[in-house]
Protein backbone atom coordinates (compact mmCIF):
# COMPACT_ATOMS: atom_id res chain seq x y z
CA UNK A 1 0.00 0.00 0.00
CA UNK A 2 2.80 2.54 0.74
CA UNK A 3 4.48 1.94 -2.53
CA UNK A 4 0.99 3.18 -3.76
CA UNK A 5 0.91 5.91 -1.98
CA UNK A 6 4.48 6.89 -2.90
CA UNK A 7 3.71 9.17 -6.27
CA UNK A 8 0.92 10.97 -4.33
CA UNK A 9 3.41 12.19 -1.68
CA UNK A 10 5.88 12.95 -3.59
CA UNK A 11 3.69 14.71 -6.50
CA UNK A 12 4.86 18.29 -7.09
CA UNK A 13 7.77 17.87 -4.75
CA UNK A 14 10.74 18.66 -7.59
CA UNK A 15 8.40 21.55 -8.89
CA UNK A 16 8.64 22.82 -4.84
CA UNK A 17 12.16 22.19 -4.55
CA UNK A 18 12.51 24.50 -7.90
CA UNK A 19 10.53 27.26 -5.84
CA UNK A 20 12.53 27.22 -2.84
CA UNK A 21 15.68 26.85 -4.87
CA UNK A 22 15.10 30.22 -6.71
CA UNK A 23 14.13 31.69 -3.65
CA UNK A 24 16.90 30.57 -1.35
CA UNK A 25 18.92 31.90 -4.33
CA UNK A 26 17.76 35.47 -4.69
CA UNK A 27 17.74 35.52 -0.55
CA UNK A 28 21.50 34.99 -0.40
CA UNK A 29 22.62 36.57 -3.37
CA UNK A 30 20.78 40.04 -1.44
CA UNK A 31 22.17 39.13 2.28
CA UNK A 32 26.23 38.26 0.17
CA UNK A 33 25.97 41.03 -2.11
CA UNK A 34 27.62 43.40 0.93
CA UNK A 35 30.94 41.28 0.85
CA UNK A 36 32.06 42.44 -2.31
CA UNK A 37 30.86 46.21 -1.59
CA UNK A 38 32.31 46.63 1.97
CA UNK A 39 35.44 48.06 0.10
CA UNK A 40 33.08 51.07 -1.66
CA UNK A 41 30.99 51.11 2.03
CA UNK A 42 34.11 51.82 3.78
CA UNK A 43 35.56 53.92 1.77
CA UNK A 44 32.13 56.20 1.02
CA UNK A 45 31.65 56.67 4.93
CA UNK A 46 35.22 56.48 6.23
CA UNK A 47 35.10 52.82 8.33
CA UNK A 48 37.26 50.63 10.01
CA UNK A 49 37.04 46.72 10.25
CA UNK A 50 35.24 46.68 13.81
CA UNK A 51 32.79 49.28 12.01
CA UNK A 52 32.42 47.30 8.94
CA UNK A 53 31.90 43.97 10.82
CA UNK A 54 29.33 45.54 13.43
CA UNK A 55 26.96 45.84 9.79
CA UNK A 56 26.89 42.27 9.57
CA UNK A 57 26.63 41.28 13.43
CA UNK A 58 23.76 43.68 13.40
CA UNK A 59 21.84 42.09 10.58
CA UNK A 60 22.55 38.40 12.23
CA UNK A 61 21.47 39.43 15.82
CA UNK A 62 18.14 40.90 14.24
CA UNK A 63 18.15 37.17 12.82
CA UNK A 64 18.16 35.41 15.79
CA UNK A 65 16.06 37.88 17.34
CA UNK A 66 12.95 36.46 14.74
CA UNK A 67 14.02 33.16 15.05
CA UNK A 68 11.20 31.58 17.52
CA UNK A 69 9.00 33.27 15.73
CA UNK A 70 9.60 31.81 12.02
CA UNK A 71 9.85 28.47 13.89
CA UNK A 72 6.60 28.49 15.46
CA UNK A 73 4.50 30.03 12.43
CA UNK A 74 5.80 27.74 10.01
CA UNK A 75 4.65 24.55 12.97
CA UNK A 76 1.40 26.25 13.28
CA UNK A 77 -0.41 27.82 10.29
CA UNK A 78 -0.44 27.06 6.19
CA UNK A 79 3.17 27.63 5.05
CA UNK A 80 2.93 28.70 1.30
CA UNK A 81 1.57 32.65 2.66
CA UNK A 82 4.63 32.58 5.49
CA UNK A 83 7.11 31.98 2.60
CA UNK A 84 5.25 34.84 0.70
CA UNK A 85 5.99 36.92 3.41
CA UNK A 86 9.36 36.24 4.01
CA UNK A 87 9.66 36.99 0.53
CA UNK A 88 8.42 40.21 0.33
CA UNK A 89 10.40 41.53 3.57
CA UNK A 90 13.38 41.05 2.10
CA UNK A 91 12.99 43.03 -0.94
CA UNK A 92 11.53 45.87 0.83
CA UNK A 93 14.35 45.62 3.50
CA UNK A 94 16.90 46.31 1.04
CA UNK A 95 15.09 48.74 -0.70
CA UNK A 96 15.10 50.63 2.09
CA UNK A 97 19.05 50.37 2.98
CA UNK A 98 19.41 51.99 -0.55
CA UNK A 99 18.08 55.73 1.44
CA UNK A 100 21.26 55.13 3.91
CA UNK A 101 22.91 58.63 3.78
CA UNK A 102 25.39 57.81 6.55
CA UNK A 103 27.02 54.89 9.02
CA UNK A 104 24.34 55.18 11.13
CA UNK A 105 21.24 54.63 8.91
CA UNK A 106 23.17 51.95 7.00
CA UNK A 107 23.59 49.63 10.08
CA UNK A 108 19.88 50.45 11.12
CA UNK A 109 18.71 49.60 7.64
CA UNK A 110 20.62 46.56 6.88
CA UNK A 111 19.80 44.94 10.27
CA UNK A 112 16.25 44.87 9.17
CA UNK A 113 17.03 42.84 6.46
CA UNK A 114 17.83 40.16 8.90
CA UNK A 115 14.33 39.95 9.79
CA UNK A 116 13.26 37.09 7.29
CA UNK A 117 16.63 35.09 7.14
CA UNK A 118 15.45 32.44 9.40
CA UNK A 119 12.62 32.03 7.42
CA UNK A 120 14.49 29.80 5.81
CA UNK A 121 14.51 26.66 8.40
CA UNK A 122 10.57 26.98 7.44
CA UNK A 123 11.52 26.23 3.73
CA UNK A 124 13.92 23.08 5.08
CA UNK A 125 11.13 21.91 7.24
CA UNK A 126 8.30 22.24 4.56
CA UNK A 127 10.68 20.98 2.38
CA UNK A 128 11.17 18.00 4.61
CA UNK A 129 7.43 17.40 4.15
CA UNK A 130 7.87 16.50 0.63
CA UNK A 131 10.12 13.98 0.62
CA UNK A 132 10.77 10.64 2.77
CA UNK A 133 13.76 10.30 5.07
CA UNK A 134 15.88 8.44 2.37
CA UNK A 135 15.61 11.43 0.10
CA UNK A 136 15.76 14.78 1.83
CA UNK A 137 19.41 15.25 2.12
CA UNK A 138 19.49 15.27 -1.49
CA UNK A 139 16.85 17.77 -1.76
CA UNK A 140 18.18 19.68 1.17
CA UNK A 141 21.24 19.66 -0.62
CA UNK A 142 19.79 21.31 -3.28
CA UNK A 143 18.16 23.67 -1.25
CA UNK A 144 21.39 24.63 0.07
CA UNK A 145 23.65 23.96 -3.03
CA UNK A 146 21.22 27.39 -3.60
CA UNK A 147 22.57 29.73 -0.88
CA UNK A 148 26.12 28.99 -2.42
CA UNK A 149 24.40 29.83 -6.12
CA UNK A 150 22.87 33.06 -4.11
CA UNK A 151 26.12 34.24 -2.80
CA UNK A 152 27.54 33.46 -6.52
CA UNK A 153 24.98 35.54 -8.11
CA UNK A 154 25.84 38.18 -5.38
CA UNK A 155 29.40 38.09 -5.99
CA UNK A 156 29.18 39.22 -9.74
CA UNK A 157 26.55 41.52 -9.07
CA UNK A 158 28.53 43.61 -6.45
CA UNK A 159 31.70 43.32 -8.69
CA UNK A 160 29.79 44.39 -11.60
CA UNK A 161 27.00 46.44 -11.18
CA UNK A 162 28.56 48.18 -7.92
CA UNK A 163 31.65 48.90 -9.26
CA UNK A 164 30.13 50.47 -12.30
CA UNK A 165 26.93 51.91 -10.88
CA UNK A 166 27.36 52.17 -6.97
CA UNK A 167 26.69 49.64 -3.91
CA UNK A 168 22.54 51.35 -4.01
CA UNK A 169 21.89 50.22 -7.25
CA UNK A 170 23.56 47.01 -7.01
CA UNK A 171 20.88 46.47 -3.64
CA UNK A 172 18.10 47.46 -5.53
CA UNK A 173 18.89 44.78 -8.24
CA UNK A 174 18.20 42.12 -5.59
CA UNK A 175 15.41 43.33 -3.68
CA UNK A 176 12.76 43.69 -6.56
CA UNK A 177 12.46 40.05 -7.30
CA UNK A 178 11.88 39.21 -3.69
CA UNK A 179 8.54 40.57 -4.01
CA UNK A 180 8.31 39.09 -7.31
CA UNK A 181 8.52 35.73 -6.04
CA UNK A 182 5.91 36.19 -3.58
CA UNK A 183 3.22 36.27 -5.65
CA UNK A 184 4.49 32.83 -7.19
CA UNK A 185 4.51 31.23 -4.27
CA UNK A 186 0.83 32.53 -3.31
CA UNK A 187 -0.49 31.32 -6.29
CA UNK A 188 1.52 27.90 -7.61
CA UNK A 189 2.75 26.32 -4.10
CA UNK A 190 0.81 24.28 -2.02
CA UNK A 191 1.02 23.17 1.51
CA UNK A 192 1.02 19.44 2.42
CA UNK A 193 0.43 17.33 5.74
CA UNK A 194 3.28 17.24 8.13
CA UNK A 195 4.64 13.83 8.44
CA UNK A 196 2.73 12.55 5.21
CA UNK A 197 6.48 11.38 3.90
CA UNK A 198 7.64 9.60 7.41
CA UNK A 199 7.51 5.59 6.43
CA UNK A 200 5.18 4.79 9.37
CA UNK A 201 2.75 7.83 8.33
CA UNK A 202 2.30 7.24 4.63
CA UNK A 203 -0.70 5.01 4.69
CA UNK A 204 -2.40 7.82 6.97
CA UNK A 205 -1.63 10.82 5.95
CA UNK A 206 -4.65 11.99 5.34
CA UNK A 207 -5.98 11.96 8.70
CA UNK A 208 -2.35 14.17 9.88
CA UNK A 209 -3.20 17.13 11.23
CA UNK A 210 -0.94 17.97 13.95
CA UNK A 211 0.30 21.24 14.88
CA UNK A 212 2.86 22.97 17.16
CA UNK A 213 3.36 21.49 20.32
CA UNK A 214 5.24 22.30 22.92
CA UNK A 215 5.22 19.06 24.41
CA UNK A 216 6.89 17.80 21.36
CA UNK A 217 9.42 20.59 21.46
CA UNK A 218 10.52 19.48 24.92
CA UNK A 219 11.11 15.70 24.15
CA UNK A 220 13.37 17.33 20.84
CA UNK A 221 15.24 19.03 23.38
CA UNK A 222 15.70 15.41 25.27
CA UNK A 223 17.31 14.03 21.92
CA UNK A 224 21.28 13.64 22.99
CA UNK A 225 22.54 13.61 19.59
CA UNK A 226 20.35 17.05 18.56
CA UNK A 227 21.47 18.72 21.46
CA UNK A 228 25.21 18.20 20.33
CA UNK A 229 24.12 18.78 16.29
CA UNK A 230 22.79 22.64 17.60
CA UNK A 231 26.22 22.98 19.75
CA UNK A 232 28.29 22.19 16.34
CA UNK A 233 26.45 24.24 14.31
CA UNK A 234 27.03 26.99 16.60
CA UNK A 235 30.88 26.29 16.00
CA UNK A 236 30.58 24.87 12.64
CA UNK A 237 29.39 28.39 10.78
CA UNK A 238 31.98 30.60 12.16
CA UNK A 239 34.11 29.63 8.95
CA UNK A 240 31.45 30.43 6.22
CA UNK A 241 30.30 33.83 7.67
CA UNK A 242 33.74 34.58 8.63
CA UNK A 243 35.17 34.03 4.81
CA UNK A 244 32.02 34.97 2.81
CA UNK A 245 31.96 38.11 4.87
CA UNK A 246 36.22 39.01 4.72
CA UNK A 247 37.60 36.90 2.06
CA UNK A 248 37.42 40.17 -0.87
CA UNK A 249 38.93 42.72 1.95
CA UNK A 250 41.54 39.98 2.39
CA UNK A 251 42.38 39.24 -0.95
CA UNK A 252 42.83 43.31 -1.43
CA UNK A 253 44.76 43.80 1.52
CA UNK A 254 46.85 41.01 2.56
CA UNK A 255 47.36 39.30 -1.22
CA UNK A 256 46.90 42.17 -3.18
CA UNK A 257 45.15 40.48 -6.11
CA UNK A 258 43.27 42.88 -8.30
CA UNK A 259 39.62 42.38 -8.66
CA UNK A 260 39.99 40.74 -12.05
CA UNK A 261 41.75 37.54 -9.66
CA UNK A 262 39.45 38.18 -7.22
CA UNK A 263 36.49 37.49 -8.75
CA UNK A 264 38.62 34.25 -10.38
CA UNK A 265 38.66 33.06 -6.82
CA UNK A 266 35.28 33.81 -5.58
CA UNK A 267 33.78 32.03 -8.35
CA UNK A 268 35.92 28.82 -8.51
CA UNK A 269 35.15 28.44 -4.31
CA UNK A 270 31.35 29.39 -5.27
CA UNK A 271 30.99 26.84 -8.03
CA UNK A 272 32.98 24.02 -5.68
CA UNK A 273 30.62 24.79 -3.13
CA UNK A 274 27.54 24.28 -5.16
CA UNK A 275 28.87 21.04 -5.96
CA UNK A 276 30.03 20.36 -2.15
CA UNK A 277 26.58 20.72 -1.48
CA UNK A 278 24.79 18.55 -4.00
CA UNK A 279 27.73 15.63 -3.66
CA UNK A 280 26.86 16.07 0.22
CA UNK A 281 23.21 15.55 -0.32
CA UNK A 282 23.46 12.37 -2.50
CA UNK A 283 26.26 10.83 -0.45
CA UNK A 284 24.71 11.55 2.65
CA UNK A 285 21.54 10.04 1.68
CA UNK A 286 23.31 6.97 0.29
CA UNK A 287 25.61 7.07 4.01
CA UNK A 288 22.20 6.79 6.03
CA UNK A 289 20.57 4.15 4.13
CA UNK A 290 23.42 1.91 5.17
CA UNK A 291 24.13 3.06 8.55
CA UNK A 292 21.87 5.43 10.45
CA UNK A 293 24.89 7.33 11.55
CA UNK A 294 26.19 7.58 8.43
CA UNK A 295 24.95 11.31 7.70
CA UNK A 296 27.25 12.23 10.83
CA UNK A 297 29.97 10.21 10.48
CA UNK A 298 30.17 11.60 6.76
CA UNK A 299 29.75 15.06 8.01
CA UNK A 300 32.82 14.93 10.40
CA UNK A 301 35.17 13.53 7.83
CA UNK A 302 34.63 16.45 5.54
CA UNK A 303 35.12 19.02 8.11
CA UNK A 304 38.49 17.18 8.59
CA UNK A 305 39.34 17.47 5.19
CA UNK A 306 37.65 21.32 4.87
CA UNK A 307 40.28 22.68 7.37
CA UNK A 308 42.95 20.29 5.76
CA UNK A 309 42.48 22.28 3.16
CA UNK A 310 41.90 25.38 4.50
CA UNK A 311 45.11 26.09 6.33
CA UNK A 312 47.45 25.15 2.89
CA UNK A 313 45.24 27.73 1.10
CA UNK A 314 45.95 30.44 3.78
CA UNK A 315 49.41 29.53 5.17
CA UNK A 316 50.81 28.86 1.72
CA UNK A 317 52.35 31.72 0.22
CA UNK A 318 51.95 31.44 -3.53
CA UNK A 319 50.39 33.39 -6.39
CA UNK A 320 46.79 33.56 -7.39
CA UNK A 321 46.91 30.20 -9.12
CA UNK A 322 47.98 28.11 -5.65
CA UNK A 323 45.50 30.15 -3.75
CA UNK A 324 42.13 29.58 -6.15
CA UNK A 325 42.84 25.91 -6.46
CA UNK A 326 43.15 25.28 -2.41
CA UNK A 327 40.76 27.79 -1.89
CA UNK A 328 38.59 25.46 -4.50
CA UNK A 329 39.07 22.46 -2.83
CA UNK A 330 38.51 24.11 0.98
CA UNK A 331 35.04 25.56 -0.61
CA UNK A 332 34.44 21.69 -1.70
CA UNK A 333 34.41 20.16 1.62
CA UNK A 334 33.27 23.68 3.28
CA UNK A 335 29.27 23.18 2.94
CA UNK A 336 29.13 19.19 2.97
CA UNK A 337 28.45 18.97 6.75
CA UNK A 338 25.24 21.30 6.14
CA UNK A 339 22.69 18.83 4.29
CA UNK A 340 23.74 15.95 6.04
CA UNK A 341 23.25 17.75 9.72
CA UNK A 342 20.00 19.44 8.64
CA UNK A 343 18.40 16.16 7.42
CA UNK A 344 19.90 14.30 10.78
CA UNK A 345 17.81 16.93 12.86
CA UNK A 346 14.43 16.18 11.15
CA UNK A 347 15.51 12.49 11.37
CA UNK A 348 15.14 12.99 15.26
CA UNK A 349 12.35 15.81 14.98
CA UNK A 350 8.50 14.68 15.37
CA UNK A 351 6.60 16.24 12.39
CA UNK A 352 4.69 18.99 13.81
CA UNK A 353 7.67 20.67 15.55
CA UNK A 354 9.82 20.34 12.29
CA UNK A 355 10.47 24.03 11.98
CA UNK A 356 10.99 24.84 15.47
CA UNK A 357 13.64 21.87 15.07
CA UNK A 358 15.01 23.50 12.17
CA UNK A 359 14.81 27.37 12.95
CA UNK A 360 16.58 26.38 16.55
CA UNK A 361 19.15 24.80 14.27
CA UNK A 362 19.63 28.19 12.52
CA UNK A 363 19.23 30.08 15.49
CA UNK A 364 22.68 28.16 17.19
CA UNK A 365 24.04 29.19 13.33
CA UNK A 366 23.07 32.66 13.81
CA UNK A 367 24.20 33.17 17.16
CA UNK A 368 27.68 31.69 16.72
CA UNK A 369 28.08 33.57 13.23
CA UNK A 370 26.44 36.78 14.52
CA UNK A 371 29.82 37.82 16.59
CA UNK A 372 31.89 35.79 13.39
CA UNK A 373 32.90 39.17 11.83
CA UNK A 374 33.02 41.38 14.71
CA UNK A 375 35.21 39.34 16.71
CA UNK A 376 37.74 38.99 13.02
CA UNK A 377 37.83 42.88 12.40
CA UNK A 378 38.45 43.59 15.97
CA UNK A 379 41.49 41.19 16.10
CA UNK A 380 42.21 42.23 12.63
CA UNK A 381 42.97 45.60 13.78
CA UNK A 382 45.01 44.28 15.95
CA UNK A 383 47.23 41.81 14.50
CA UNK A 384 46.43 41.77 10.76
CA UNK A 385 43.56 40.46 9.19
CA UNK A 386 45.06 36.96 7.73
CA UNK A 387 46.23 35.83 11.64
CA UNK A 388 42.67 37.19 12.68
CA UNK A 389 40.84 34.60 10.21
CA UNK A 390 42.96 31.58 10.28
CA UNK A 391 43.14 31.44 14.60
CA UNK A 392 39.16 31.55 14.34
CA UNK A 393 38.41 28.91 12.05
CA UNK A 394 41.02 26.77 13.17
CA UNK A 395 39.47 26.73 17.10
CA UNK A 396 35.79 26.53 15.99
CA UNK A 397 36.62 23.87 12.99
CA UNK A 398 38.25 21.80 15.65
CA UNK A 399 34.96 22.02 18.28
CA UNK A 400 32.88 21.49 15.65
CA UNK A 401 34.53 18.41 14.43
CA UNK A 402 34.57 16.75 18.33
CA UNK A 403 30.92 18.04 18.76
CA UNK A 404 30.49 16.21 15.35
CA UNK A 405 31.70 12.94 16.70
CA UNK A 406 29.72 13.06 19.71
CA UNK A 407 26.77 13.39 18.06
CA UNK A 408 27.02 10.48 16.08
CA UNK A 409 27.20 8.20 18.92
CA UNK A 410 23.65 9.06 19.84
CA UNK A 411 22.06 9.33 16.99
CA UNK A 412 20.84 5.97 15.80
CA UNK A 413 18.87 5.81 19.30
CA UNK A 414 17.44 8.87 18.68
CA UNK A 415 16.08 7.94 15.27
CA UNK A 416 14.84 4.91 16.76
CA UNK A 417 12.90 6.35 19.25
CA UNK A 418 11.17 9.23 16.62
CA UNK A 419 10.44 5.85 14.62
CA UNK A 420 8.41 3.99 17.48
CA UNK A 421 6.48 7.46 18.30
CA UNK A 422 5.53 7.69 14.76
CA UNK A 423 4.22 3.87 14.95
CA UNK A 424 2.45 4.65 17.89
CA UNK A 425 0.49 7.55 16.27
CA UNK A 426 -0.16 5.78 13.13
CA UNK A 427 -1.98 2.97 15.26
CA UNK A 428 -3.82 5.58 17.01
CA UNK A 429 -5.29 6.69 13.82
CA UNK A 430 -5.81 3.40 12.52
CA UNK A 431 -7.60 2.40 15.66
CA UNK A 432 -9.88 5.63 15.04
CA UNK A 433 -10.94 4.89 11.72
Amino acid sequence: MRGNREPGILRGAWYVTLIFFIFVVLHYADKFLVSPLLPLIRDEFKLGYTELGAVETGTILVAVAFMPLWGYLFDKYARPPLVALASAIWGCTTILSTFSADYTQLILTRSMTGIDNQATSGLMSFLGDYFPPEKRATALGILQAAETFGALIGVVIGLVIGISFGWRNAFLLTAVPGILLAFIVLSTVKDVPRGGTEPELVNVRDRLKDTFSAKSLKRLFERKSVLFLYLQGFFGVFPWNILSYWLFTYMTDVRGFEAGSQLLVMLAALLSMVAGNLLAGLTGDWAFKRNKRGRVVFATLTVVIGLVFFNMAFLTKGGVELFLILGAMTALFMPMAGPCVSSSVQDVALPEVRGSAMAMLLFFYNVGSAFAPLITGYVADIMGLEWGIVTIVNITWSICIALLSIAAIFISEDIDWKRKELAKRAETLVSKQ
